[in-house]
């Protein structure tokens, strides 16, 4: 008798859940309580039942009518509220457009960015945007006393510990060197800051893209030729420029030596016949390797260093950096 019941039970709740017209519900309570049904038949047969069953099972048969009453009843004023809310539309009306989001250009930029430097081998990182000095600086080859570090003045966090907001993504040549041995390659995109007056080519805050490949010295030591290799593939790629040359230029930065700027010119849009620098570089310092615990001489790598912005204001032709961050939807639907 109660699986009886139970199936009886689950046949009706089924019905109440699944049909949402008002024509077919009445169609199943018919089905499931009326005249003919399995529960009423149950029911008038009671009468033919010995006394001690029909009390045992006569409150069991009125407890299943009276819950399949309460779930028919839900189910009328389900699809009574449904069918109310629907008489207030106006169906012939024209429907809505959502509006879609859209990738800033910016991270549309990285990610390429990140894919032609993967293709080379180059591992993807990313590292705390709140660095210590030692990262930022001291492993740098940039001491207290350096007038880089004037170059790059910054935010400072207050706290019992000196922290800042780190200058360039370059800390986490430090951390990943800590850690690994050589050879390796390395690519650390990422959020930058540095207290400097804002203007169209400006920020206090940035984006830069640091490239750091280290390897044993020996016939095969990675050298500046294989820099300019890198670089000349990475911007061709980039720029959709096959043609496009790669210059270097000498220069100073504390943490490389020796340096270089990086200047490229196109054969297409701002770049054609023109040199612009574009990035920093050079071979890493031997200070460097020796503040992350290397034996100086043994290992030998290049490293380098762009602002993702600039790259992205040369190809797309922007002429102020203050729009990636103003919020002006006419400009980020351009990308």
């Amino acid at each position: 008798m109660n699986e009886r019941l139970e199936a009886i039970r689950k046949a009706a709740a089924q019905d109440w859940e699944r049909i949402k017209d008002r024509v077919e519900l009445e169609m199943a309570r018919v089905r499931h309580m009326g005249r003919k049904s399995e529960l009423n038949e149950l029911l008038k047969g009671l009468k033919e039942r010995a006394e001690e069953e029909r009390k045992h099972i006569g409150p069991q048969l009125q407890n299943l009518r009276r819950e399949l009453e309460e779930g028919f009843d839900r189910a009328i004023r389900a699809v009574s509220s449904t069918g109310e809310r629907l008489s207030n539309i106006d169906v012939t009306a024209p429907g809505r457009r959502r509006t879609r989001g859209h990738v800033h250009p910016l991270t549309q930029a990285s990610i390429r960015i990140n894919d032609i430097f993967a293709s080379m081998g180059f591992q993807i990182l990313e590292g705390p945007e709140v660095e210590t000095p030692f990262h930022n600086f001291d492993a740098l080859n940039i001491p207290a006393d350096h007038p880089a570090r004037a170059m790059m003045d910054t935010f400072w966090v207050k706290g019992d510990e000196p922290l800042l907001m780190r200058t360039h993504t370059s800390p986490m040549q430090i951390r990943y060197l800590q850690k690994h041995q050589p050879p390796l390659r390395i690519i650390v995109p990422g959020r930058v800051y540095r207290n400097e007056a804002t203007d169209a080519t400006h920020e206090f805050q940035f984006h830069q893209i640091e490239g750091l490949m280290v390897s044993r010295q020996g016939d095969h030591a990675v050298s500046l030729a294989n820099l300019k290799g890198v670089l000349l593939h990475f911007f061709r790629t980039y720029f959709e420029d096959e043609h496009m040359q790669v210059r270097f230029n000498a220069s100073y930065f504390p943490f490389t030596e020796p340096s270089v700027e990086v200047f490229i010119q196109g054969t297409k849009g701002r770049l054609k016949g023109k040199w612009i620098e574009v990035a920093g570089a050079g071979m890493v310092h031997q200070n460097v390797f020796k503040a992350v615990g290397y034996v100086a001489g043994e290992f030998q790598g290049f490293a380098f260093g762009m602002a993702l912005e600039r790259v992205v204001m040369l190809k797309h032709r922007i002429d102020d950096i203050r729009l990636f961050q103003g919020g002006d939807i006419r400009f980020l639907k351009q990308f």
